[in-house]
C-alpha cells in the first residue's frame, strides 16, 4: 500500500474544494509555501537533516488551524508523532507571521476606538446548576470504616 502525504490529497482537488478543505484559495497557500520555502532554504544552508516537507508542514498547519484537531488525531491519521506535528505548526505560524506578507495587525490596533467601530458585548446568564452532594442518609449504608488489610498480612 502506497503511503500519500496530505499535501499530495489536496494538490489533486479542484478549487472549490481545495478552499473548503484548506480555508484558503490555491495562489494564497502558494503564496504562504513560497515564504516558507524561502526561510526553510534560509535554515538548511549550510546543510543539517531536511526533516518534514514545508508542503506538508503548511498542510498539517491549515489542517489544525481550518479544523482544531487534536495533534494526536491529526498523528493518527497521518502516522506522524504528534510532537513533529506541533513543531511543524508553529514553525509555520512563526515563519508566516515573521514575514511582512502575512503579518497579523495587533490586537490594540485591530479595536481601536473610532467612530466606525463599534463593539457590541452581550452577557448570558445561565442557569445555576445544584452541588451534586451526598444524600444525608448515607450512614445507614457506610460504616465509616476502612478496610484494614494491611494489618492482616504478617
Amino acid at each position: 500500500m502506497v503511503k500519500i502525504n496530505a499535501y499530495e490529497k489536496i494538490i489533486k482537488l479542484n478549487d472549490n474544494e481545495f478552499k473548503l478543505i484548506t480555508g484558503v484559495n490555491r495562489d494564497v497557500f502558494y503564496k504562504m509555501l513560497n515564504v516558507l520555502q524561502i526561510k526553510y532554504i534560509e535554515e538548511h544552508k549550510h546543510g543539517g537533516r531536511l526533516g518534514m516537507a514545508v508542503e506538508l508542514r503548511l498542510t498539517l498547519a491549515l489542517e489544525y488551524w481550518r479544523e482544531y484537531r487534536s495533534f494526536r488525531h491529526m498523528a493518527n491519521d497521518h502516522q506522524i508523532n504528534k510532537s513533529k506535528i506541533n513543531e511543524a505548526v508553529l514553525w509555520v505560524e512563526n515563519v508566516l507571521s515573521e514575514s511582512n506578507e502575512f503579518s497579523l495587525i495587533e490586537l490594540k490596533e485591530r479595536f481601536k476606538p473610532s467612530n466606525e467601530a463599534t463593539i457590541e458585548v452581550v452577557i448570558i446568564d445561565v442557569e445555576e446548576q445544584p452541588i451534586e452532594r451526598p444524600k444525608y442518609n448515607q450512614k445507614g449504608s457506610y460504616s465509616g470504616k476502612k478496610n484494614d488489610t494491611q494489618r492482616n498480612i504478617k
